[in-house]
């Protein structure tokens, strides 16, 4: 794996590649589940690219993966088709954590 991998739908990855970064496609939850297991293991080093899409599918070894915090460390991208919507933005984390707005809202 180069410093850079990235997995995910088949456009996704394509488009990756255009960029100089090597990718796995995975369609289906046993396709996502054996490119991060190769992926893991395969490096120490560099950084893996998921999709929002391999995230859902992977959901428990995502969560287990980053709790290591080892490399290579993991970040979830969107793919050709955008944000799912799911993710709230760091400014409201903090407020629900914490109860407090660090930016004042427009």
């Amino acid at each position: 794996m180069s410093a850079y991998h990235i997995i995910g739908d088949q456009d996704t990855v394509l488009g990756y590649r255009f960029a100089g970064v090597s990718g796995t496609v995975a369609n289906t939850p046993e396709q996502a589940r054996e490119a991060f297991a190769e992926a893991t293991r395969e490096t120490k080093d560099g950084v893996l690219l998921i999709t929002e899409a391999v995230e859902d599918m992977l959901q428990e070894q995502v969560t287990a993966y980053r709790l290591k915090a080892s490399p290579p460390y993991l970040t979830v991208v969107e793919d050709i088709w955008g944000k799912r919507g799911k993710r709230r933005s760091l400014q409201d984390l903090i407020f629900e954590a914490v109860g407090i707005r660090i930016v004042e809202e427009k």
